[in-house]
């Protein structure tokens, strides 16, 4: 066996993300990958990652492949931010919202052909907490409840609908509360159903995002929020969405930040990033800009 050092390529993956087991993984880069020396390693819930992966990068590997969804990605991303070595992404994930917003093939033989062939290196600005990195979202609401209710087995069953399941059983009443928050140090009171510091755009699927400002590449987060009292609310806006119209008043609103947005009270109240619970309010998220390097698609 190689020792770590060696490896060009190491594949961090997530048993219980998707259908593909390690065996059909090291099968598929093999077929991809062929000659080259590929490494495994299991993502683990109890050992921080950046600890965890630090032989290969500090042994100069050449690229890290996440091979599961989107928290798996964040964790890789912990470790990776403001190195030289790209992340390469296998979607295996549920939602696999991160592949989506970067137009990654979503099958995983053609993520593993694009990650063995050329590709382009996007700088992404990731959203902290703590000494945690995360690329999609961070905030409380209706989201933090779905992704408590999101069991593995519920994600198995239904797959991403298992996302909207809450969203229906709270119908009629979804919880709205008034949120004391700060902006770039700016003072402001926010009564929403959802309240999410954001770094990419899609919400769920590719045609549903906060609207065309909200990317991960330009240097800027936004606090996104909405107001919901009843589903019928949550349905005006993903029709307003897909129809592309991003209508914004006291209801629903972007806000960008250069630096921090805070979320102060009420205390508490459960925390969701990236599709994990994290902790609870109050809770400062910090923009790094330029921080991580993708493997995408080449532009045309």
């Amino acid at each position: 066996m190689r020792s770590k050092e060696s490896a060009e390529v190491l594949v961090v993956y997530n048993p219980q993300a998707g259908s593909a087991s390690s065996v059909q993984l090291r099968s598929l880069m093999g077929k991809h990958f062929p000659g080259r020396n590929v490494e495994f390693c299991e993502s683990s819930e109890t050992e921080d990652m950046s600890t965890r992966l630090k032989p290969w990068i500090d042994g100069g590997v050449q690229i890290v492949i996440a091979a599961g969804g989107d928290g798996t990605i964040s964790d890789v991303a912990t470790a990776l931010v403001h190195t030289n070595i790209p992340l390469g992404i296998l979607p295996l994930g549920t939602g696999n919202i991160l592949a989506r917003e970067l137009k990654l093939p979503l099958d995983l033989d053609g993520a593993a052909r694009l990650l063995a062939g050329d590709f382009s290196v996007r700088m992404l600005d990731v959203i902290r907490t703590d000494d945690r990195a995360y690329l999609l979202a961070v905030g409380v609401g209706m989201a933090t409840i779905a992704m408590e209710e999101a069991t593995p087995e519920r994600k198995q069953k239904f797959g991403k609908w298992a996302y909207w399941l809450p969203y229906f059983k709270n119908f009629f009443s979804p919880p709205t509360r008034t949120y004391d928050v700060e902006v770039d140090g700016k003072a402001m009171q926010i009564p929403a159903s959802e309240l999410l510091a954001v770094n990419v755009g899609i919400i769920s699927f590719r045609a549903i995002r906060w609207g065309p400002e909200v990317v991960p590449d330009d240097g800027i987060m936004n606090l996104c929020y909405l107001r919901a009292r009843t589903g019928i609310d949550y349905l005006w806006l993903v029709i307003n969405f897909v129809s592309g119209r991003y209508i914004r008043n006291r209801k629903i609103n972007s806000i960008p930040a250069k630096t921090t947005i805070r979320i102060l009270s009420p205390a508490g109240i459960g925390v969701q990033a990236d599709g994990d619970w994290i902790g609870v309010t109050p809770i400062e998220v910090r923009l790094d800009q330029a921080a991580l390097k993708v493997a995408v698609p080449l532009r045309k």
